[in-house]
């Protein structure tokens, strides 16, 4: 039950990082739209819309298509990763593992570069998943399947 929740959260993971993938990648092609988009937003009081095109605009164009291949690539990996495990398939959950491990020390700095409440059960959602899945990759070893 426990695992099926962590894919769950992998997969909204894996769907947000393509939302973000896309959005870069539009950003990128219509970079010289962007300072007209920011205005409006500004202007409408969307300030949550606004200061994510702020941002593309401070990146810059290559930063923005850089963006949208990196998440991506992973995004799909974990979607991947996600949906193999779900289907109980073993190379799903080796795959899995290593998208587990892979955000770990990235969740470890963000502990403490700034310790909250949600960055906090993250990490430990993370390492529960490790858990599970090592835990279910050696029965699995053990029986000899």
């Amino acid at each position: 039950m426990l695992l099926r929740l962590i894919i769950i959260k992998k997969l909204l993971v894996a769907a947000l990082l393509l939302t973000v993938a896309v959005l870069a990648l539009v950003g990128s092609y219509r970079f010289d739209q962007l300072p007209e988009l920011l205005q409006e937003c500004t202007d409408n009081d969307h300030a949550l819309l606004a200061a994510v095109v702020g941002r593309g605009l401070q990146e810059g164009q290559a930063k923005l298509l850089l963006t949208a291949l990196v998440t991506s690539i992973y995004g799909v990996l974990i979607g991947v990763a996600a949906i193999a495990t779900w289907m109980g398939r073993r190379w799903g959950e080796w795959l899995l593992l290593a998208v587990l491990l892979s955000s770990l020390p990235m969740e470890l700095h963000e502990i403490t570069k700034e310790p909250s409440p949600v960055n906090i059960t993250l990490t430990g959602v993370t390492l529960l998943g490790i858990w599970i899945v090592s835990s279910q990759l050696r029965r699995h070893r053990l029986r000899g399947e």
